[in-house]
């Protein structure tokens, strides 16, 4: 049975070809690589991705993130708490009653070096892969979610 096969009993190795079952296998590669740069910090991927976020608007709420990111507002602020025990962001009250998140000069260094080690591991992921082979995977990547977002 093929990954393209009508027959609507495919299950294991058939299903692990869908599209989605590559797109994890390889996210979750991608991830032990982030996670593996940034090996010796403080930060995780999830929190390196919230500092970055901050760093880049401050003011920027919870619920602003959680719905960029495609999480839950209760991840995000977990999050967020972590970053504000590790003294990289504070909230302040924003217009209204919202809560901004800004980050600290700590956590702006913070974010400048994990950005750096991420950057250094796609690097590698570039090198591994071929530069032309790379480029066309991250172009497809962006044609595909442009598409989809066109489409939602």
């Amino acid at each position: 049975m093929t990954a393209t096969s009508t027959d609507d009993t495919a299950t294991g190795p058939a299903l692990a070809a869908l599209l989605r079952g590559r797109l994890r296998e390889v996210s979750v590669l991608i991830e032990r690589r982030g996670d593996a740069a940034l090996a010796g910090t403080s930060l995780s991927l999830p929190l390196n991705h919230l500092l970055d976020a901050v760093v880049a608007e401050p003011g920027v709420t919870v619920t602003e993130i959680a719905s960029r990111l495609g999480k839950s507002q209760q991840a995000i602020s977990q999050a967020a708490n972590r970053l504000e025990k590790l003294r990289y962001i504070e909230r302040r009250v924003g217009s209204g009653r919202t809560v901004a998140l800004h980050a600290t000069p700590a956590g702006r260094e913070a974010s400048v070096e994990a950005v750096a080690r991420e950057l250094a591991a796609e690097d590698r992921l570039r090198e591994l892969l071929g530069p032309q082979q790379f480029d066309t995977l991250m172009a497809l990547l962006a044609a595909t979610r442009d598409t989809l977002l066109d489409e939602a």
